[in-house]
């Protein structure tokens, strides 16, 4: 009997160590690599934020808020966390410990934004992103169109430590993760905004990028086209909509404040839904570059989603995406 009850123990405790080392080392779940969906529903009020990578590449993070605040509240929020103090992990923040804005006001569709005298502590490498940050930061405020930025009351014509000039009509036509280096003329630039992705510490991030083009910046079919091409070999972003070799059928075009595109069945996986990350970047890219209330994807004449066919369009105003990970 007991060499029955010795064997049943032994038998037991082999079983239980093949499945700690079954989870532990052959998990059954997939490691996390899943992108952040760009429709996430969420109750709660978010506040877009841009930090720096190790690569020197801004990368715009959602922070969740308390409903309600103001338009000022917002911003003075969102140059808060992004100082160096308040970023963790693989990211940084693009300002400095203690920078704080002072003071906003806001006339018509301009936001002029007074900051204490520790705006001047950023890294002086990094002028044109901290110029960037502010900018594309203030202006995701569909109200806000362009911006002036003040320091200890005066009004700056160029950053305060590396001298990068600052264009008289401060707006998003000052691109973002673009320019190499300070330029003199960051204003005359024909850009469109691409976004591409980037995989940092496993997980999938959306990365905004402007694009300079040879053409119409103003012409649908030429920004759709630059959108769907290759990202840059000099750079560490994947082009997933260029990966999946998807093609516009047709000529994109609008229908009040609709955006509509048609693409090949390349878009689509096994199962006729979107491929997430192909479907999210040009989701996110079309919004970027044309001013509509919603988009609306065709492949083979019926509208697509990562559910389908037959979703409704996708608003603009709910693309939420890369959360906060610190």
């Amino acid at each position: 009997m007991k060499q029955y009850r010795k064997q049943a123990v032994l038998l037991f405790g082999a079983i239980a160590v093949f499945s700690y080392l079954s989870i532990r080392y052959f998990p059954t779940q997939k490691p996390a690599d899943e992108s952040i969906t760009v429709m996430e529903a969420s109750d709660q009020e978010q506040l877009q934020i841009y930090v720096l990578d190790q690569d020197n590449t801004l990368i715009p993070m959602d922070k969740t808020i308390d409903v309600g605040k103001s338009k000022e509240e917002k911003l003075k929020l969102m140059i808060a966390a992004m100082c160096a103090d308040q970023v963790k992990g693989d990211f940084s923040g693009v300002l400095g410990t203690g920078t704080q804005l002072v003071d906003v006001k806001l006339e018509g569709s301009k936001a002029m934004l007074t900051f204490n005298d520790k705006l001047a502590t950023y890294e002086p490498s990094q002028e044109l992103k901290v110029l960037e940050a502010i900018t594309w930061g203030t202006t995701q405020f569909p109200e806000i169109k362009e911006i002036e930025i003040y320091m200890e009351g005066e009004r700056l014509t160029k950053m305060p430590l590396a001298n990068t000039p600052i264009p008289a009509t401060l707006n998003r036509k000052l691109g973002i993760n673009h320019f190499e280096s300070a330029s003199s003329s960051l204003s005359d630039a024909q850009t469109i905004l691409v976004y591409y992705t980037k995989k940092i510490d496993n997980t999938l991030y959306y990365v905004p990028k402007s694009k300079r083009i040879i053409g119409d910046p103003n012409d649908m079919e030429t920004i759709v086209n630059e959108v769907l091409k290759d990202v840059s070999a000099s750079t560490k972003l994947s082009a997933p909509l260029y990966e999946e070799h998807i093609e516009p059928t047709d000529l994109p075009r609008r229908e009040d404040q609709t955006l509509i595109v048609n693409m090949s069945n390349t878009l689509l996986d096994s199962d006729r839904c979107a491929k997430v990350h192909a479907y999210e970047a040009l989701v996110l890219s079309l919004a970027g570059n044309f001013d509509v209330d919603e988009v609306a994807i065709y492949v083979d004449d019926q509208v697509v989603s990562l559910h389908g066919s037959n979703e409704e369009t996708v608003s603009v105003s709910s693309l939420h995406y890369n959360p906060i990970p610190f």
